[in-house]
């Protein structure tokens, strides 16, 4: 919901955000103009109340704002809008300090339908447009801008929950290079971001706050919007040739939640990290994004949970995803990458499993690398469920195993190769794909011992420890170091496959 609201008011609290000097002289009334150009590119209007000029300042009172996106609406009015013309063919633009607008999100199937009221203010706001009247570009900069939401109502039920969010000394770019298709590109840059979030459950019972804080935020966008986009419907506006890339950074952050349940017992979650990314990326053809966070730190505690705190922590978490999404008769890049590098926990928690500490506890660490070229068959974003469901979405042509890790509790397992697809070829591998053909190089440590100390724990069936042995037996040979294995298994034409040369014996 948070997000939702600042992507609707953002370019209300700055009125567009780009650093160009200003070469070519544009005047109050051509800044105005491009603000309600700009304005109906994202679905919004603006419309004054009164516009008064005097010497070099034009000065509009009761800026009326309405904005639709699916099915969100905002409106609201700025008590006094400033265009002042400095004289080096620059516009300097003040305004309120504070305004307010009111929210309406329209119930969906499943969904209840939501209002609340959205306080924006400035604090030290300076704000300047350059460029030319076709291409005008605007600098901004502030102490601070304070966001919040208050008066919530959920199907015209009023509800318990208030949002704040501070960004400190803020500097903000903004371009907008008007045409049939608009070019977009803004930065961003800010000291810090906090937030801060309190209410209760639906019986009022309950309770839940929560505060945060990010430092050293910097971030960076580029897209373009047609004309005539369907604001709010996301398939037309790609169809269309709506396209937008960003990215996104910060160097510290800390979270802090705490929940008190209808009986009063509370549950309290704390957390720190070092920093972490987002990159976003999307048009008709692909979607691609990418999430990073370092030195992460948990800890979990309160009356709810009958333990002692309970800690955890990471090097680094990372995801990131690149997916095809229109239908092609030629295959397409695709990417995937999980990991989770240098993870802990508490001896508390392993405790719980292993009293007698007899199992390693070294970090763990879990990579999943693939990629590969895969041919969309069907358009995702515009099928529709029993579409999708019933056709196989891609038809994998080739699947690249760049990392495969997982190393815990002393054990390592490690593997990576390449595989192709020939589609004149039976689907066989679940009637989704051929047999393919390449190799896979594969290396396990650890593993006999691991299992072994589980069975002492009674955590693994000694079944299980004998079936393990047979099969390393059958499929791997002995590594380099004890209690090790390697086996590199290749998929021939015709179906044939061998582990380490020989064929499998099944």
């Amino acid at each position: 919901m948070t997000f939702r609201i600042v992507t609707a008011t953002s370019f209300l609290a700055i009125a567009g955000f780009s650093a160009a000097p200003g070469f070519a002289d544009v005047t109050a009334e051509q800044v105005w103009e491009n603000w309600k150009v700009i304005g109906t590119v994202y679905g919004q209007t603006y419309t004054a109340g009164s516009i008064n000029r005097v010497g070099d300042t034009l000065t509009l009172t009761d800026v009326v704002m309405d904005m639709a996106s699916g099915n969100m609406k905002m409106a609201g009015t700025i008590p006094e809008v400033a265009f002042r013309e400095v004289g080096d063919g620059t516009v300097a633009i003040t305004m309120s300090d504070s305004y307010s607008m009111n929210m309406n999100a329209a119930g969906e199937i499943g969904r209840a339908a939501v209002k609340g009221r959205v306080t924006i203010g400035q604090n030290g706001l300076v704000m300047t447009a350059s460029g030319t009247p076709e291409a005008i570009n605007y600098d901004m900069a502030a102490d601070s801008i304070v966001l919040s939401v208050a008066d919530f109502t959920t199907d015209d039920e009023p509800r318990e929950l208030d949002i704040d969010v501070t960004i400190s000394n803020a500097d903000m770019t903004y371009q907008v290079v008007p045409g049939d298709t608009v070019g977009i590109t803004s930065t961003f840059a800010a000291q810090a971001a906090r937030f801060q979030i309190a209410g209760k459950d639906d019986s009022g019972s309950g309770s839940v706050e929560a505060a945060g804080q990010m430092n050293a935020l910097a971030g960076a966008s580029s897209g373009a919007i047609p004309k005539a986009a369907a604001i709010g419907d996301l398939t037309k506006m790609l169809a269309q040739g709506y396209t937008t890339d960003g990215s996104f950074t910060y160097d510290a952050g800390n979270l802090a939640i705490t929940s008190v349940d209808p009986n009063g017992s509370t549950t309290i979650v704390n957390s720190s990290s070092k920093g972490g990314s987002l990159n976003f990326s999307m048009d008709k053809d692909r979607i691609a994004y990418g999430l990073v966070g370092k030195s992460v730190a948990l800890k979990a505690g309160g009356s709810a949970i009958p333990l002692p705190d309970l800690t955890a922590a990471y090097d680094e978490a990372a995801f990131s995803l690149l997916v095809p999404v229109s239908k092609s008769d030629e295959a397409k890049d695709f990417a995937l990458q999980t990991r989770l590098q240098g993870l802990t926990v508490s001896d508390l928690i392993w405790s719980m499993v292993d009293p007698g500490a007899s199992l390693p506890r070294d970090p763990a660490t879990l990579i999943i690398d693939l990629k590969g070229r895969a041919k969309p068959l069907l358009d995702l974003l515009t099928a529709d469920q029993s579409a999708r469901m019933a056709v196989q979405p891609f038809a994998l042509e080739a699947l690249d195993v760049t990392a495969l890790q997982l190393t815990v509790a002393g054990a390592e397992f490690k593997g990576d190769g390449a595989l192709a697809f020939d589609h004149t070829q039976p689907n066989v591998l679940g009637g989704v794909a051929p047999m393919p053909t390449g190799k896979l190089n594969l290396s396990l440590t650890g593993a006999t011992t691991l299992l072994g100390k589980l069975q002492t724990l009674g955590l693994v069936d000694p079944q299980i420890t004998m079936t393990f042995g047979m099969f390393t037996g059958m499929l791997a040979k002995p590594g380099p170091t004890p209690d090790s294995f390697v086996a590199e298994v290749e998929f021939k034409e015709g179906g044939q496959i061998l582990t380490n040369g020989n064929p499998l014996p099944f």
